[in-house]
C-alpha cells in the first residue's frame, strides 16, 4: 500500500489497526503523531535558513515560527560573517554595553549576551516542525520519505487510546525504529559515502 497522502495514511492507520471504531479518532492520532515527531525527528527536509534584523534596543529576538533547533546562527555585516557560540541558558555571560554579540541562548525567544550595537543581519539555520497533515495539506516532505515515521507513530497513539498494551509495546519500538532509520538515512546523505580503504603495500 502507497502512504504518500493524508488521505491514504488515515485508510492505512484503520487498516492495521483492525478498528473500526477508531475512525473518529485518527486525526487525532496523527496530530499527536505529529508531535512525536517533531521531537524526534532531525531530517534536512525540516532545515530552513532565515535572515532578520538584529534588534538594538534589547539583547531579545522573537524566534521564527515552527522553530525546533538552532543549527547554527550567524550575524552579518558588510562582507564579514561572525558565528555565534551557543551557551546553556544558565551559562550565558551577560555584558552590560551595547556590542556586536559573541555567545547566545535559546528560551523561548533568542537572547544575545549583549544589546547588538548595530541592526546586524543574523543568519539562522535550524529545524522547524513542517505544516501539520490535514484535508488541505494532504502531503509533506516527512510522510513522502519515510511514511512509516507517521504510520507508527499514529499507530502508538491508537495504542494508547485502546488501551492495548501489546500492541502499545510493538508501535512504541517500531516507531523509534522508524525515527532512528530516518535520522540515520538523512545522516548518510549529508557526509556521502565512507571513502574506501586504501592497503599500502604488495598484495600476498
Amino acid at each position: 500500500m502507497t502512504i504518500s497522502t493524508y488521505l491514504e495514511l488515515k485508510t492505512a492507520i484503520q487498516d492495521w489497526s483492525k478498528r473500526k471504531d477508531s475512525l473518529s479518532m485518527i486525526d487525532n492520532f496523527i496530530d499527536l503523531a505529529e508531535s512525536d515527531i517533531w521531537v524526534n525527528l532531525n531530517v534536512r527536509d525540516m532545515e530552513v535558513r532565515a535572515t532578520a534584523a538584529a534588534p538594538t534596543s534589547g539583547r531579545f529576538m522573537a524566534l521564527p515560527d515552527g522553530f525546533l533547533i538552532m543549527r547554527r546562527l550567524k550575524m552579518v555585516s558588510g562582507s564579514d560573517y561572525f558565528d555565534l557560540e551557543y551557551r546553556a541558558p544558565d551559562s550565558l555571560i551577560i555584558q552590560n554595553t551595547a556590542g556586536r554579540p559573541a555567545t547566545f541562548t535559546v528560551t523561548r525567544e533568542l537572547v544575545f549576551d549583549r544589546t547588538p550595537d548595530s541592526a546586524y543581519t543574523t543568519e539562522m539555520q535550524y529545524y522547524r516542525s513542517l505544516t501539520p497533515l490535514s484535508a488541505s495539506n494532504s502531503t509533506n516532505a516527512v510522510l513522502t520519505r519515510f511514511p512509516t515515521v507517521y504510520l507508527y507513530g499514529a499507530l502508538f497513539h491508537f495504542a494508547q487510546w485502546a488501551h492495548d498494551d501489546l500492541l502499545l509495546q510493538k508501535y512504541s519500538q517500531l516507531f523509534d525504529e522508524a525515527i532512528k532509520r530516518a535520522n540515520k538515512i538523512d545522516r548518510r546523505g549529508r557526509h556521502g559515502p565512507s571513502p574506501a580503504m586504501r592497503i599500502e603495500g604488495s598484495t600476498p
